[in-house]
């Protein structure tokens, strides 16, 4: 490696700090380092697109806007726990530097995680095309509203479902909203498909695991606002008669390990508990 990005928390100025610290260290050790924020990854591209690997100083949603990054450029990224929510971070702040004295010397593996990308067709046009790292959520734009949504396997109707919400979630997102919903976990290498209702009413369909080929189709069936949310950071709004097509996505995320496979094991039990 010879370049390597480090992305910090703009709301949260410890992540800055911490950036800062870190990348001198690299900088000791002769490599070239972009610290910055998302969205000054979106106004300096052309240095972004260099790096080799992209660390995420923050919770959750910080490693979830490091993905993006990674899933343009190719990159792994490298989670270090720092918020709240830090449950797809590797390594804590104290610990980054032996992992990077890992990766650096040629240590670690590297996995692939599924990305699930959402369509709205209207009147047959193609509208809105995405991608996420945790999940797909159709849910209500009116907090006294529930959603009434028709599901489709394969174009096979499955059920209609009324509840607070309904999302297609991958195995990386299986300890996020999915399992607060119910769902159950995945291991992150794993690529099938959740189908998890949110608070659904009177179903006996709580929590699907689908295999990773299969074609996930929503259609309202009563209209009351609703939007669609991609992890909780992106959403569009959906109007009567859309239909929204979830699939696994082409493209992967990958992401760098500095401990044994079976960590995610061991530490899962702890993980859940501090969340």
């Amino acid at each position: 490696m010879h370049t390597i990005g480090v992305l910090y928390n703009p709301l949260a100025p410890a992540t800055a700090q911490a950036g800062e610290r870190i990348a001198a260290w690299l900088g000791e050790r002769g490599l070239s380092v972009w610290l910055g924020t998302s969205q000054s990854a979106r106004d300096e591209p052309e240095k972004v697109a260099p790096c080799q690997l992209m660390l995420a100083l923050g919770g959750d949603g910080t490693v979830l806007r490091a993905a993006r990054i990674g899933i343009t450029y190719n990159m792994p990224i490298l989670g270090v726990a720092m918020g709240h929510l830090s449950f797809m971070a590797e390594v804590t702040e104290e610990s980054v530097y032996e992992g990077l004295e890992v990766l650096l010397n040629g240590g670690g593996w590297y996995d692939q995680r599924t990305l699930v990308r959402a369509r709205v067709l209207r009147q047959g046009q193609e509208i809105f095309n995405d991608l996420a790292l945790n999940e797909v959520l159709l849910s209500r734009r009116d907090v006294a509203r529930v959603v009434h949504v028709s599901v489709a396997i394969d174009d096979m109707p499955l059920t209609s479902y009324r509840a607070d919400g309904v999302l297609v979630s991958t195995a990386t997102g299986s300890t996020a909203y999915a399992l607060a919903a119910g769902g159950p976990v995945l291991d992150p290498r794993s690529d099938s498909l959740l189908l998890v209702t949110v608070a659904g009413h009177l179903t006996s369909l709580p929590a699907l695991v689908l295999p990773p080929d299969t074609k996930i189709t929503w259609t309202l069936a009563r209209h009351h606002p609703t939007i669609i949310s991609l992890d909780g950071q992106w959403s569009f709004p959906i109007e009567p008669d859309d239909l929204i097509e979830v699939t696994r996505a082409q493209e992967i995320c990958r992401f760098a390990h500095v401990y044994p496979q079976a960590h995610f094991y061991q530490s899962l039990t702890q993980r859940l508990r501090r969340q």
